[in-house]
């Protein structure tokens, strides 16, 4: 009897711990499921795949790790969350065609200073590992997740943070899928200070690397305001870049 009541009492603190989820989590989880499902019937998502096939054949080093950079809140209503989880969707999507690739397992690491315990309880659930940084134009604890094998994720990424992560000297991008430099020039007025960054950025460090714009439709619409991405991978040898 004693034992029956012990038994019966451990399971209703048990029921009573285990966390509730809101309707928010619920909406947020849907939306991401609408995305994922486009984005699998979408002539980008052959694109991508397109892609990453051959980047896997051509690049210097297997691409063990994704850091996503910039992927913004994804519990946050406020405009653009569709297009923050339709970013989300291709990070996911990014890692299961590399895993599918290489038959080997890829680990996943997102930063943003805008992440909420929400935005990480959600990456969790994707065995996304979170890593830290105090401002958007910061690197953080990204610096030291970037090798050889990393793979960066950055759309939408502050200019400022795309300056300190292509001009490392230490540890330099080998790969990264984010914003099209090329669109980022038409972007901006001739004369602003962000033309000029976008410029600096472009004859500094854009030299060494082949471009593959990224794009097929669809996926993103109009009202998610996304912006044209490319895929960037540093050049095997002059033979190469010269056939370019």
């Amino acid at each position: 009897m004693s034992v029956a009541i012990t038994e019966t009492s451990k399971l209703r603190r048990q029921t009573k711990a285990k966390p509730k989820t809101s309707r928010d989590q619920r909406n947020v989880q849907a939306l991401l499921s609408d995305a994922q499902t486009l984005y699998t019937d979408s002539q980008f998502a052959i694109n991508i795949e397109k892609q990453l096939a051959f980047l896997r054949k051509s690049s210097l080093a297997p691409i063990t790790r994704i850091l996503s950079l910039g992927l913004g809140s994804l519990s946050s209503a406020e405009k653009g969350q569709m297009r923050r989880l339709k970013q989300l969707a291709i990070l996911i999507a990014i890692r299961d065609t590399l895993q599918k690739q290489s038959k080997s397992p890829i680990q996943v690491f997102a930063q943003d200073p805008t992440f909420t315990r929400q935005d990480e309880a959600l990456l969790s659930t994707f065995d996304i590992q979170i890593a830290r940084t105090s401002s958007g134009s910061s690197l953080g604890e990204a610096a030291d997740l970037i090798d050889g094998s990393t793979l960066i994720y950055s759309p939408f990424l502050t200019l400022e943070a795309y300056e300190k992560l292509l001009g490392r000297s230490k540890q330099p991008v080998q790969y990264f899928i984010g914003d099209d430099f090329n669109a980022l020039l038409e972007k901006w007025p001739r004369y602003s200070a962000e033309r000029a960054q976008v410029e600096r950025v472009t004859k500094s460090a854009l030299g060494r690397y082949r471009r593959k714009a990224i794009s097929g439709s669809g996926f993103w619409d109009e009202s998610d305001g996304a912006f044209p991405m490319a895929l960037y991978a540093v050049q095997s040898s002059v033979k190469e870049k010269a056939r370019i």
